[in-house]
């Protein structure tokens, strides 16, 4: 019985997305992993603060929680990294537009190695080219920004962001198994197991 597919939702504004991309693929072997990049947190829930909030507790904590993830699953990691990526938007529909044309994966480790590693956050214009470069498009980053950039992308992440509203989806990342919702990258095996148990 073959697995089902895996739908693998992100905003690249997550900083916990950046701990599964980095995984993900070794993680799920031969298991079908579809990417699905949305909008952002708040279009999802009508939220208009940031998850992270700088002084704060919750923040400290995330940089802590990421940082020893990343020691133990042997992951580069540059502390502390810069919160908030600068336009993680306009790097999702970047993503959309390299899921579309088969690079999607490549542009996503880039885009977060350079975030994590080099404090060079998702979304601006170094972050684009360089990991648009490392991601083999370096003679089409003009063509693919202005794709990104054009109204026909816009629309289409607005509508995969609806999708993932009407699914119950409320953060990233988020997996999605037939009608099964895993939220947060500790629960990856989680949806991996459970993807191997449902018929295809």
């Amino acid at each position: 019985m073959a697995a089902a597919v895996i739908d693998f939702w992100f905003t690249m504004g997550s900083t916990y997305t950046g701990l599964t991309v980095a995984r993900y693929e070794v993680a799920v072997g031969e298991i079908p992993v579809r990417l699905r990049p949305f909008k952002n947190v708040g279009a999802l829930t009508g939220t208009m603060s940031r998850p992270f909030t700088e002084g704060t507790a919750k923040m400290r904590y995330m940089y802590r929680d990421i940082e020893r993830r990343a020691v133990a699953r042997g992951l580069p990691l540059r502390m502390p990294f810069a919160y908030p990526a600068p336009d993680p938007v306009r790097a999702n529909r970047v993503a959309l537009v390299g899921v579309r044309e088969g690079w999607g994966a490549s542009y996503l480790r880039a885009a977060y190695r350079l975030w994590f590693t080099e404090g060079i956050g998702n979304g601006g214009e170094e972050n684009l080219w360089r990991s648009l470069a490392d991601a083999g498009q370096e003679g089409e980053i003009d063509r693919i920004l202005a794709l990104a950039d054009s109204p026909e992308v816009t629309l289409e992440l607005d509508a995969a962001t609806e999708e993932a509203r009407n699914i119950g989806i409320f953060g990233a990342p988020t997996f999605v198994v037939a009608d099964e919702i895993f939220w947060g990258d500790d629960h990856l095996e989680d949806a991996i197991a459970w993807s191997r148990q449902t018929k295809a």
